[in-house]
This record gives structure tokens, sequence and C-alpha cells, in this order.
């Protein structure tokens, strides 16, 4: 089984630099600056089905090289810009890997972290550095209201945890995990076995960007026990 991180494609909040981390805010399919909730942007739309391309050529590689078939499942949070993003991973991999995959599947535990007060407030980047700032002190903290790192990582962490127990009959599978920026930074910090506090210092996921990741040896052997 292998995962893959996706992150969401350019959202209409990421163009009025706004956070959106709430689900009553990010699930909503009105509001935001077209009236339509806070979706793709023409821009991400475009960035996803490039990205995803990218992706399929990347399956079909290792298809070729290992001989194995291969089967893809994409789960995703339950955000707009999320199921957007998940919707045309799926129809762009079904088309160029000309295979049955199932619908995406929507899990709360891959939802956006949540920033508290600083809720549908811009400028995004200025309020996100205060956050990451208290992050590197203590993963434990929730100032300003906002969802600790410890607990994005253990739900997050929990997801891939029930996946590797679902039994692979033949084929291997690529696990599709469309989620958001912080969630999935503090994800793979965590499957690289660090500490919460220093999520900031692996290379970030851009928008439709997309990551294969896996278990540190230490993990990965205690998980196999």
């Amino acid at each position: 089984m292998k995962f893959i991180l996706f992150r969401h494609g350019h959202s209409l909040a990421n163009q009025e630099s706004r956070i959106v981390s709430s689900l009553e805010h990010g699930t909503k399919k009105n509001g935001g600056p077209l009236g339509t909730g806070f979706g793709l942007s023409d821009k991400g739309k475009q960035e996803v089905h490039l990205s995803a391309t990218s992706l399929a050529d990347h399956i079909k590689s290792y298809s070729t090289s290992t001989k194995k078939q291969t089967q893809v499942s994409i789960l995703a949070s339950p955000f707009k810009r999320t199921l957007e993003t998940a919707n045309l991973i799926h129809d762009t991999l079904q088309t160029s890997l000309d295979m049955h995959i199932p619908s995406p599947v929507q899990v709360l535990d891959l939802r956006e972290r949540f920033f508290g007060e600083f809720e549908m407030q811009t400028p995004s980047d200025d309020l996100y550095t205060a956050v990451w700032n208290q992050d590197a002190i203590d993963p434990f903290h929730q100032k300003f209201g906002v969802e600790s790192v410890a607990t994005v990582t253990q739900r997050t962490t929990g997801v891939v945890r029930s996946e590797e127990q679902k039994v692979e009959e033949g084929a291997e599978t690529f696990v599709i995990l469309v989620s958001h920026g912080d969630a999935l930074q503090i994800l793979q910090t965590a499957m690289r076995g660090w500490s919460g506090d220093r999520h900031r210092q692996l290379e970030h996921l851009n928008t439709a960007s997309w990551r294969e990741v896996k278990w540190c040896p230490e993990l990965a052997e205690v998980h196999r026990r």
C-alpha cells in the first residue's frame, strides 16, 4: 500500500488570502467571492488537472516497472475545495489509467486544521505565521483558539493506520489523501518520526501538489508487529 498526500488546488479562499478552516464555512455551497462557497478557483482547477496527470504517469510507471496490478483509493476532507480537488483527480486518473476508480470517500479526520479566532480573517500568511511560531515552541498549544499540532497528528495518522488494516488482494493500492496544507504538513512530519514542533522544517506542499510518503523505518517496524 502506497500513500500519496495531495493538497487541494488553489482556492477562492487562497485568492482572497482568507483563512477558511471551520467545517461550517469550509463545506458551505454559498458565500465567498462568487456566492458559491470557498471551492477551487479557475487556476486551482487547471493546476489540479495537471498535477493529477503527473500522478497518473507515476502510477503507470510503477505498474510497468514492477509488473504489478494497481488500484486507486481516494479519501478526501469534506471541505468544498478538497472535494472538488478529489473529484478532478478521480476523473483525470480514471481517464489516464483507463481503469475503474471508486468515487472519492469523505473522511472527516482529513479536514483542515482549525485556526480559532483567525477564522475568516485576512491576510492569511501573517496569521498562519503567528500560529506556526507558537507551534515551534509547543506542539500542544491552543493559543488563539487553534487546534493543536498534537491533535491534528492524532487524527491524520489515524486515517493512515486505519487504511493499513485493509487487506490488499494481489494488487498494489495507491491511497490518495486529499487534504489541506497544515494537515498534510503535520501528517508527513509524524510519518517521518519527527516531533510536531518541527513541522515547518519540512518542504511544504504547494497547492495541487502531491507527494508519496511512508513511515520512517522505526515506525514501520512498530506497525508490522
